[in-house]
């Protein structure tokens, strides 16, 4: 392939240009410079490791925390780093007590493995689990919001709400749902983990109880780095999955999260290099990533679109920087294993070397197509994969009423 098909800032990133590499959004990829700031650090500590685990960490560990704080608008004390979003939510879902009869909404385009925990959850304290079945068409953010409502009830504990959906790529209402449940102080887990680096997030403002977003993905950070958001007034009872040498009545919420016993702390400490070394190589910083990404999402789904003959399942302004394209069923056998490839992704990357995300939604044989561009990614890698898809499905080129 052309390597050209990349934008010029590729070379921020060292990612095997032979590959057309069109998914970011499953794990995200680390520009260069903070792979080698997190070495940095890795030197750092292995070169005399007591004293910056215990001399010298604090205060780096503080500033990312710091930064981090400041770009997701929250209070420094509110926020914990955890090693991902997954993470996140089982911290807050373990650490809750439950009684028989209590419910959790969710709906039914929650992340798999969230699903997991809320069943582990079911079986271990007999609750119920009430979720939304929401359709993958929507014209609006009404039809959201109202399945979410329409399942409260006396019984009600909590509401696990997806910021930005992983297998559909829809942003939720997250606002408005946290406002409609604040009001009979119902509390709100938001599973952010697309949300940092994809949309401007002022969480003290948006008053979830709960909030879990990852950083390796768009902020692009090395991986194992994400955070925990806990509203002041729920922080007495949210604890770390693992009990270390910092627990106790008198250790403030952040610091118990600070020492979890020995680990590799250099992603977190990079949370903050990040951060800035994405702002500095984009004109408009911040604000002008988030809203090239979601333009180029935007314009690539309407290129596949239109070779595919399929229509857009939700309006433009209900995605961000992700996007789902429904594609024809699957004609595989149900994968047995978490890492089994359906056969079309399979076939986009040995005979094509596109590297894409394709997933079953809402199960087997039903398939979507996700695409997350990132600032390196181009319309003409995209003009490539939507003409190869359609010569894949051997579909014609739709007619276009435009012309």
């Amino acid at each position: 392939m052309d390597k050209n098909l990349y934008s010029n800032y590729i070379q921020h990133w060292s990612l095997d240009q032979e590959t057309i590499f069109l998914n970011h959004g499953s794990f995200g990829a680390c520009p260069t410079a903070i792979l080698d700031k997190q070495n940095e650090y890795r030197k750092r500590l292995e070169s005399q490791p007591l004293r910056f685990m215990l001399r010298e960490m604090e205060t780096v560990y503080l500033e990312s925390k710091e930064k981090l704080a400041n770009f997701v608008g929250a209070a420094t004390e509110n926020i914990v780093f955890v090693r991902n979003a997954t993470t996140g939510v089982n911290t807050v879902l373990k650490s809750l007590k439950f009684n028989a009869g209590d419910e959790i909404i969710c709906c039914n385009h929650i992340y798999p493995g969230v699903r997991n925990t809320l069943n582990y959850l079911k079986e271990r304290y007999s609750i119920v689990i009430r979720e939304a079945e929401i359709p993958f068409q929507l014209q609006s953010n009404q039809p959201l919001i109202d399945a979410f409502i329409e399942l409260q009830s006396e019984q009600t504990k909590l509401v696990l709400i997806d910021h930005i959906s992983s297998p559909t790529a829809i942003v939720f209402p997250v606002q408005e749902i946290v406002n409609h449940f604040n009001e009979f102080e119902i509390d709100t887990l938001v599973d952010g983990a697309h949300a940092p680096g994809t949309v401007a997030l002022s969480l003290d403002e948006m008053g979830a109880a709960y909030y879990t977003g990852n950083c390796h993905k768009w902020i692009c950070s090395p991986k194992g780095s994400a955070f925990l958001f806990v509203r002041k007034d729920k922080q007495e009872n949210i604890k770390p999955l693992t009990t270390s040498l910092l627990h106790g009545k008198n250790i403030d919420f952040d610091q118990q999260f600070s020492w979890q016993g020995t680990e590799d702390p250099t992603a977190y400490l990079c949370i903050g290099d990040a951060i800035g070394f994405m702002e500095g190589i984009y004109p408009d910083k911040w604000p002008g990533i988030m809203q090239h990404n979601h333009n180029l999402a935007i314009e690539a789904r309407s290129l596949i679109f239109k070779d595919l003959g399929v229509n857009a399942a939700v309006p433009d302004c209900m995605i961000a920087n992700l996007a789902s394209i429904n594609l024809p069923d699957s004609k595989d056998s149900i994968p047995s294993k978490f890492n089994q490839f359906d056969s079309l992704q399979n076939r986009l990357f040995h005979d094509f070397n596109f590297e894409v995300f394709i997933t079953y939604w809402p199960e087997f044989p039903k398939r979507l197509l996700r695409i997350s561009p990132q600032i390196y990614n181009t319309i003409e890698q995209y003009e490539f994969l939507s003409k190869t898809l359609k010569n894949v499905f051997k579909i014609p080129l739709r007619h276009d009423d435009s012309k």
